[in-house]
């Protein structure tokens, strides 16, 4: 019997354009937290080792202190780690992996996967197929699979590409090919295959053997089950695979919310209130309805409140169909009077139009509804 724990594509140092600078050292320090969570998991389940399937770091030119206080989180989560270079961080001539801060700083519980099977565990063989280079053509598992079929004992291929099941539009290059991997499970060749590249926990086939184990803290909105790891399990021809959650950080999107009113927009704000955790929360929003500039106005005002306590908010062009229609109380609430009041009719009357003119004309009845103190 062998327990361990299959992660993959921490892909440490990685950033986003959508944070402040002090949300993206948060967003930085907990992927390497995330180290300590996974070392914790492994210890209180029992697992022997952690594999990491590919992707530890976002690239070979990560700064030092990053790949210091990377060491120093899995020296500190105590269990042995095999860390697979993957497309991210292949093992070229500039590898973060042969780096003299790495290879000087490596703790002995950790382990680069450079290409040679390693025997993990009596009669456990981790058989793994690293990227040597940004570009790989053809299956990425495919060697792998042929050195496990020839050794004897518990094999565990840990491997890292993409694959067409799950994004057929894209011309991938490197893919891993399911008929390939369901072959080398289904005649005993190999009992598990650790998959990294896919940020969603997912299986490939149909055989419960072979896992894209996804990120540890999510990357996107859209991804499936990120987040998690996969505690594995592997004795008397049985394979279980059981999911942990290890994230501290979400993303999440609403992107139908409508808004009409003023008592839409004061329950945007009660759900917005309600959210926890929102200082590792990164949020997308979208909007549906017909308003009014004095709403947008205060629909602006609102969000900018929140992004003070949000790691991010977006409202990413084409996740919203929010028409602002001028409205008679638009100019009579801004409170001004004489060259001011002026100024603003003469604005009011080409808002209405089509155009760059027009679209100036709100652009600029939108601040003047900011600057004159409209908003509460």
């Amino acid at each position: 019997m062998v327990r361990f724990i299959h992660t993959s594509d921490w892909q440490l140092g990685m950033t986003r354009r959508f944070l402040s600078a002090d949300a993206q050292a948060r967003f930085t320090a907990a992927r390497v937290d995330a180290i300590r969570n996974i070392g914790s998991v492994a210890r209180e389940r029992g697992a022997a080792f952690v594999v990491v399937a590919g992707d530890v770091f976002e690239s070979n030119l990560v700064d030092r202190q990053l790949v210091l206080r990377a060491l120093e989180a899995l020296r500190e989560a105590a269990v042995p780690f095999y860390l697979l270079p993957g497309n991210h961080d292949p093992l070229d001539a500039s590898s973060v992996f042969r780096s003299k801060v790495f290879e000087d700083n490596r703790p002995p519980n950790v382990t680069v996967l450079d290409g040679d099977p390693l025997e993990a565990e009596a009669g456990v063989w981790l058989v793994p197929a690293p990227w040597r280079a940004k570009k790989w053509p053809g299956d990425t598992a495919a060697a792998a699979l042929e050195q496990a079929a020839m050794l004897a004992g518990t094999k565990i291929v840990v491997a890292h590409g993409g694959n067409r099941e799950f994004t057929p539009e894209v011309e991938y290059a490197a893919l891993v090919d399911t008929a390939n991997a369901e072959a080398a499970i289904n005649s005993g060749a190999v009992q598990y295959i650790a998959l990294g590249d896919r940020h969603s926990r997912t299986p490939l086939g149909t055989t419960g053997r072979i896992w894209y184990s996804g990120a540890p803290e999510p990357t996107e909105y859209r991804e499936l089950d990120p987040g998690l790891v996969l505690d594995v399990q592997l004795e008397d021809g049985r394979c279980e695979v059981t999911p942990v959650k290890v994230a501290a950080w979400r993303f999440t999107e609403s992107t139908g919310i409508t808004l009409d009113t003023n008592a839409d927009l004061a329950r945007v704000r009660t759900w917005l209130d309600g959210l926890p955790a929102k200082e590792r929360t990164i949020l997308n929003l979208g909007f549906t309805g017909t308003i009014t500039m004095a709403l947008e106005a205060h629909l602006e005002e609102a969000l900018d409140h929140y992004r003070s306590m949000f790691a991010a908010i977006e409202r990413r062009p084409g996740d919203s169909n929010l028409v602002v229609i001028p409205a008679e109380s638009d100019l009579s609430s801004l409170r001004l009077d004489g060259f001011a009041l002026s100024a603003a009719q003469e604005i009011g009357a080409s808002v209405a139009g089509e155009g760059p003119a027009a679209d100036d004309a709100r652009e600029a009845l939108r601040l003047l509804h900011r600057l004159a103190g409209s908003v509460p």
